[in-house]
């Protein structure tokens, strides 16, 4: 199941929620990880980067990617 996208969301509100899902990965907080798991099956066999936490938030958004997203974002 997809989350809403705020109507009002700006692509700066939505690059913190990467990097916040990042921290927390790195952190190793368990929800952060099922989250990551639930995109990346080989989670927790190599330290999780930007890229991967942006797409997570934008799969979790429903688009196919990081990119889709951020255009998506720039054209409204």
């Amino acid at each position: 199941m997809y989350r809403t996208l705020p109507s009002n969301a700006y692509l700066k509100d939505i690059e913190r929620e990467a990097r916040d899902l990042l921290h927390a990965l790195r952190r190793r907080e368990a929800s952060a990880f099922g989250r990551f798991q639930s995109y990346n099956p080989l989670a927790g066999l190599h330290q999780p980067r930007l890229a991967e936490a942006q797409y997570i938030v934008a799969r979790e958004y429903g688009y196919s990617s990081w990119r889709s997203l951020k255009e998506w974002l720039a054209t409204r």
